[in-house]
């Protein structure tokens, strides 16, 4: 093994790539809560859902398109990296890049005759301008995957960062205008269309002008695991991306839909270091997989499952019981329904940064057979769907909740057995539980100390109390220790060495 395979390469760069992608995630975090607070005081409930609504659809469409083309990228890009064969690399972009924008052609194509036969006139246009857009954020996402494999997440934080700074001024400037949804709409057009310009130029003078496309000897390995991958993948986003939108769409009112996606849009951004722990993971999983280095990659997702946790359950606990406060202050007393349903949505949104974790690592291992992950994600989405035709129509919003919460427990618990029972890797199960318990308390401490304010000192001060709860509970129950201080210490001066000029 060359010093560059050592796992404290994998380890280095895994740290690296985390930091920038918390960078990104943080910004977007920021961003994207400013836009959701311009949007909904400026559209007020009803436009709000309409809007809520077509982002939904784009997600879903996108979700379409891609199939499994952009995963796969990173993962035989990451491969390559990893075995010093850049030319190879440049190659698997170009490979997957014609295939993808073939999918994503037929998808846009299939938007638009139906935005002229069966959507309502008043989002028409709207929809139209979703159906271009796929071009250019599904381009951009093999693009994207294709440095994450290069492990050069610096690069897609400035684009990323740029990207959500267009979106944020284009919204700003719309409502400020009074321009209606479609206005919102032909704004994200141009920026997604200019993010993917910058990642374009980026990833090709990352990977430079040789290109060596996989031998036809990988085709038909390549086109099982982009099959089974694709129907994980469009599953997955079903699940993910609340399929049960559409029934809220059918049967309950705009606002109620605007409720329902806010609080899936907050309890998704307050998982914001969980998702920071996640999102470097694929790259880094592929690499080892690549290298063989089976107890390493097995190491690596015990520790990432036990971060999830460490960092997700807690502030799961203060979300769910400053809910009615913060919902108040940050959108106004008109969004108050918002509240009930972010307090269970941000406990489910924990589980599913856990199932994300063993996700990353089953794309890495290329589990090609998929029965485990594709029937699970297909049950998934078989419950969400049943269980939101039949509770949605009665519950609205709440019922929408339990189907959601029903589909992602049960992908996750799949998830969960397939990488235990096909490739050894097990869940840290005791010390999850020890996390969960101490989080109990934190959500009583901050719920008292909140009680009804919605004033932002009271809620600081709750939250305050919540933390300085747990900080005991991390060391009483060695959740926290010398060798965690010790790697905070040491990839902090590794984070700012600078770097390398053969890196």
């Amino acid at each position: 093994m060359s010093e560059s395979d050592a796992p404290g390469s994998v380890r280095d760069s895994l740290v690296r790539n985390t930091f920038w992608y918390g960078v990104v995630t943080v910004f977007g975090l920021g961003a994207g809560l400013l836009m959701s607070i311009v949007l909904a005081r400026g559209l007020g409930p009803a436009a709000m859902g309409d809007y809520s609504y077509l982002l939904w659809a784009l997600r879903v469409l996108t979700a379409l398109a891609s199939l499994g083309w952009a995963f796969a990228t990173v993962r035989y890009t990451a491969e390559s990296y990893a075995r010093g064969e850049r030319a190879r690399a440049r190659g698997v972009v170009s490979f997957f890049l014609q295939r993808q924008l073939l999918t994503t052609g037929i998808v846009a194509a299939a938007v638009i005759v139906l935005a002229f036969t069966l959507v309502e006139p008043r989002l028409r246009w709207p929809f139209v301008i979703l159906a271009v857009m796929l071009v250019p954020a599904t381009v951009e996402g093999i693009y994207t995957h294709a440095v994450y494999g290069a492990q050069r997440y610096d690069l897609t934080t400035q684009t990323s960062t740029v990207k959500m700074a267009l979106h944020l001024a284009a919204s700003i400037i719309a409502v400020a205008a009074g321009l209606d949804i479609l206005g919102l709409v032909v704004g994200l057009l141009l920026g997604s269309s200019v993010s993917c310009l910058i990642q374009r130029a980026r990833a090709r003078a990352l990977l430079g002008d040789t290109v060596a496309r996989p031998p036809k000897a990988m085709h038909p390995e390549i086109r099982s695991y982009v099959a089974s991958l694709s129907v994980v993948a469009v599953l997955d986003a079903l699940v993910r991306d609340r399929s049960e939108l559409f029934f809220l769409r059918m049967w309950a009112p705009s606002e109620e839909i605007a409720f329902y996606s806010l609080a899936f849009g907050l309890a998704t951004r307050v998982m914001v270091i969980p998702e920071i722990a996640v999102g470097a993971l694929l790259p880094v999983f592929s690499a080892l997989h690549g290298r063989g280095d089976r107890e390493e990659l097995h190491r690596v997702y015990r520790t990432a499952m036990r971060y999830v946790a460490l960092s997700g359950v807690p502030i799961a606990a203060l979300m769910a019981a400053l809910a009615p406060g913060l919902v108040h202050w940050l959108y106004g007393l008109a969004y108050l329904p918002t509240a009930r349903l972010l307090s269970v949505l941000v406990v489910v949104a924990v589980v599913g940064a856990l199932r994300k974790v063993a996700f990353a690592a089953l794309q890495a291992v290329g589990d090609r057979d998929c029965a485990l992950t594709t029937t699970a994600t297909g049950m998934a989405v078989v419950v969400n769907v049943i269980l939101a035709a039949a509770l949605i129509p009665r519950y609205s919003t709440a019922g929408a909740v339990a189907a959601n919460s029903a589909a992602q427990v049960l992908a996750a618990v799949w998830a969960f057995r397939g990488m235990a029972r096909r490739h050894g890797a097990t869940v840290p199960v005791v010390e999850i539980a020890k996390i969960a318990a101490g989080s109990v308390l934190v959500f009583f401490v901050a719920r008292i100390v909140a009680g009804d304010s919605h004033e932002i000192g009271r809620l600081v001060l709750a939250g305050s109390a919540g933390t300085a709860v747990f900080l005991p509970i991390l060391i009483g129950a060695r959740l926290v220790g010398p060798r965690e201080w010790t790697l905070l210490i040491t990839s902090t001066r590794r984070l700012l060495a600078p770097r390398a000029s053969g890196a």
